[in-house]
């Protein structure tokens, strides 16, 4: 009875997450609000860790967890699947300069707020802060509390589109869709990724390396 009780609870935080996140999601897109942005952040990550409180998940079993890094990082399929999404990155920056030249950065830099590469400490910091805490909200807790309650494919499709609601800044209609295009395939990757492993530490490697590589490639690709 006690279990079936704090399964009840665990699911209604998780539905209600997600539809907090999705909301937080619709009202940025249409605002830019920065209120409704960190009810983004916050809605992701209290429903994470409260779920994880209440089922007192230990690191072994988390969807973020230190102690399982390396082993999670050997499973089958994870290495080649982060070195594919590690290639994609400059590949599709190359389409995107041959597509939409200098329009297309100008458009990805105006939605991104980070310092620049002559403040690299900093800006290193302040990109595993922000895609670590993605991971949590998008990853390990929308996917993976999600599918544990619902099918994966359409949990990994709903994250990926709210993912890339959640960067969308308005611009040109084709340079946009482009751009929100790259980021749910890059997000349902993720997803996979985190499925393979239950851990989103692992779906953060590629994430903040593909981060850094676009900073890295802009200055050389449209400078």
């Amino acid at each position: 009875m006690a279990y079936s009780s704090r399964q009840d609870r665990v699911k209604l935080i998780t539905i209600i997450g997600m539809a907090v996140m999705l909301i937080a999601v619709a009202v940025k897109a249409a605002t830019s609000s920065t209120l409704a942005a960190a009810a983004i952040h916050i809605a992701g990550l209290a429903c994470f860790f409260t779920i994880e409180g209440i089922e007192k998940t230990p690191d072994s079993k988390s969807g973020l967890s230190f102690k399982r890094f390396f082993s999670d990082l050997k499973k089958p399929g994870v290495i080649p699947l982060i070195l594919l999404m590690l290639i994609l990155t400059p590949a599709q920056m190359l389409l995107s300069k041959a597509v939409f030249g200098k329009a297309y950065v100008d458009h990805v830099l105006g939605r991104v707020s980070a310092p620049g590469l002559d403040q690299l400490p900093l800006l290193l910091f302040t990109q595993i802060v922000t895609v670590l805490g993605e991971e949590i909200e998008f990853r390990a807790f929308f996917v993976g509390k999600g599918m544990k309650h619902f099918p994966f494919w359409p949990i990994a499709i709903a994250g990926a589109v709210l993912f890339a609601a959640a960067h969308y800044t308005a611009g040109a209609a084709g340079i946009v869709a482009w751009d929100l295009g790259g980021i749910m395939i890059d997000a349902i990757l993720y997803a996979i990724l985190y499925r393979k492993t239950g851990n989103c530490l692992i779906s953060f490697i590629p994430h903040f390396l593909n981060n850094m590589i676009g900073f890295f490639l802009v200055p050389i690709l449209f400078g």
